[in-house]
């Protein structure tokens, strides 16, 4: 009997550890950097790592759910990425940080394939993966499964705010299932976000209805604007940045009881163990705080 007992508890424990509740979002930097110090740094190291040839110029962020058996694993990306038409054609200037690109969400399969090759050498991958309880890996599932049937992701763009329906950005994505979850804290929104004042000098649609010369745009947008210029002050979520704040904390990991540090093939992450905390009870979808913004734009 007591083997018998033994033997139903080792089988329980196994089931528990297999169907693993955790919430894991994997960040790729762009291949050479992305330089936000000036409006021209931006552009010239976009340029670079566009002819770079490498994959995922811009960074990119997938998010991967498993919650008791149900596995998902997508990200955003844009369709149509047709910033050189945008830019020379419709004359969107700095604009162009806040146009809204035909988008989607990817394919699990796919998504599985660019991590397991990525994790072979684990130089461009690295993750953070949250430990959950039933309740909030339930919300994030719901998120994901209304944001599918709302058809948010037929919007792709930097500015755009996922938990307003207005589309979304890979890494905004990423970040809005730790917002749903109620586990973001202000230590990852300032190491994972950035704000720049746009000049509005220097920006065309959809933040003015005048367009902005390609040429001009290259030539005189040396800066960002100051505070007492006219501009639109824009933050967003960088894979670059998440990256980077990775790396920095496995540096420092011996010894740190916040996080443990796992290992995907050769990509490491971090482990946070969330799941004591209560899931969020409020709504997942928030109001427009700018009446403006509305989520047709193109």
């Amino acid at each position: 009997m007591k083997k018998i007992f033994l033997t139903l508890l080792f089988i329980l424990t196994t089931l528990v550890v297999q169907a693993e509740t955790a919430m894991t979002l994997y960040f790729i930097p762009s291949p050479l950097g992305i330089d936000w110090t000036t409006p021209s740094s931006l552009a010239m190291s976009a340029a670079k790592n566009k002819i770079s040839l490498k994959s995922r110029f811009m960074g990119h962020v997938f998010i991967e759910l498993d919650c008791d058996g149900q596995k998902e694993l997508t990200g955003m990306r844009g369709k149509n990425f047709d910033y050189i038409h945008q830019l020379l054609i419709n004359s969107r200037g700095l604009g162009i940080l806040y146009h809204s690109f035909d988008g989607m969400l990817e394919e699990r399969s796919e998504s599985e394939a660019e991590i397991k090759e990525l994790s072979e050498t684990g130089e461009r991958l690295n993750f953070v993966r949250f430990k959950l309880n039933s309740q909030q890996c339930t919300r994030a599932i719901t998120y994901l499964k209304e944001y599918r049937e709302k058809n948010v992701g037929r919007y792709y763009g930097l500015a755009n705010r996922p938990l307003y329906g207005e589309g979304s950005g890979c890494s905004a994505f990423g970040a809005s299932f730790v917002e749903v979850t109620g586990l973001m804290t202000q230590e990852f929104k300032d190491a994972w976000s950035q704000s720049v004042n746009i000049p509005l000098e220097f920006a065309g649609p959809p933040l003015k209805d005048e367009g902005v010369n390609l040429m001009k745009l290259m030539l005189n947008a040396s800066r960002w604007a100051s505070e007492n210029e006219p501009h639109q002050k824009l933050m967003f979520w960088s894979p670059d940045l998440m990256f980077n704040w990775v790396q920095k904390q496995l540096t420092l990991a011996q010894g740190n009881k916040q996080f443990s540090v796992m290992e995907i093939g050769k990509a490491k992450g971090l482990v946070f163990d969330k799941s004591y905390l209560p899931a969020p009870s409020g709504p997942i979808w928030q109001q427009h705080l700018d009446p403006k913004i509305k989520t047709t734009k193109k």
